[in-house]
């Protein structure tokens, strides 16, 4: 099994023909199909069923073509990083609590104290930003899930409450028991995010709720649906400490409390630990300061 197999194979799975994948990877189509036959041959398994109307691939075809996309996007990130001169880019990705708390501060400190260095920054959920990880993507992630990064020795703790425009529970009485918050038009993360399962008793039956459900894709998206009054969710409440303060949002007392969400570095490149040393550093004390300055709903850890 080769590169160039997995990548005919690839290609065929996206194009489901075979002259469109040979134009593209300027190979007569002949050639692609003796790349997919070898394939099949090395691997023992058949992709494509041959049989079905149209071109179809097998359950093993499904996992293969999964399997390449991520060879594929690692041999892209490895020649990249081999070509660029200067290695002096660094990618970061970035959950969503940690780009909208203390992401600016950081991304301040590394313009005036790394200015010969390109950064680019990844916002993007716990999921997505695994999946670049895993792709070679980033050179250093931060999340609120996974085990933490050798060398990384802080993190931030965010406390989680239930949130909702101030109509939205207006004439009912607080503190709100889990029945209570039940019967609200709730607004979730979807079921991959770290802040799904402590609230997944309160997704009931379809048959037995009296509220709507709604879901946002990003913590930015469910902050706006809040204020916008879709109903009430259970989130950071640093994400809305601006908000809470100017009585815009309210938050809402429960009789159970919700356990905090830690947000750490999860992956660092050990193969840059120079130019990713440098970065963690100016993160730990951007988390540091912007925690300083708004403890009533984060802390910083010294992990």
């Amino acid at each position: 099994m080769n590169l160039k197999q997995l990548e005919a194979f690839y290609w065929l799975s996206q194009f489901g023909k075979h002259r469109q994948t040979a134009e593209y990877l300027g190979l007569t189509q002949p050639a692609v199909s003796a790349r997919i036959t070898a394939l099949e041959k090395d691997l023992g398994k058949t992709l494509i069923d041959r049989e079905a109307d149209g071109f179809v691939l097998t359950d093993q075809g499904l996992e293969v073509a999964e399997f390449a996309v991520q060879f594929l996007n690692l041999r892209e990130a490895m020649l990249g990083r081999l070509q660029d001169r200067h290695k002096r880019g660094v990618s970061l990705g970035l959950v969503g609590m940690a780009a909208l708390t203390w992401g600016p501060r950081l991304r301040e400190a590394l313009l005036a104290e790394l200015p010969e260095m390109t950064i680019d920054i990844y916002l993007g959920s716990d999921l997505q930003l695994r999946r670049l990880v895993e792709a070679g993507t980033l050179d250093a992630a931060f999340t609120a899930s996974g085990d933490r990064a050798r060398g990384a020795d802080f993190g931030v703790e965010y406390q989680v409450g239930w949130v909702s425009r101030g109509d939205v529970i207006e004439g009912l009485p607080q503190p709100m028991s889990p029945d209570d918050l039940r019967a609200l038009p709730l607004v979730h993360y979807p079921k991959t995010s770290p802040l799904f399962n402590p609230v997944a008793d309160y997704v009931d039956d379809m048959a037995e709720r009296t509220a709507p459900r709604h879901y946002g894709n990003s913590l930015s998206a469910i902050c706006e649906m809040v204020r916008l009054g879709y109903g009430a969710s259970a989130l950071p409440l640093a994400a809305l400490e601006n908000e809470i303060a100017s009585g815009k949002v309210v938050e809402i007392a429960a009789t159970e409390g919700l356990a905090p969400l830690h947000v750490a570095c999860t992956h660092a490149n050990r193969a840059r630990r120079k130019q990713v040393g440098q970065v963690l550093e100016l993160a730990r004390e951007a988390a540091r300061a912007w925690c300083r300055d708004h403890g009533r709903y984060s802390s910083f850890e010294d992990l």
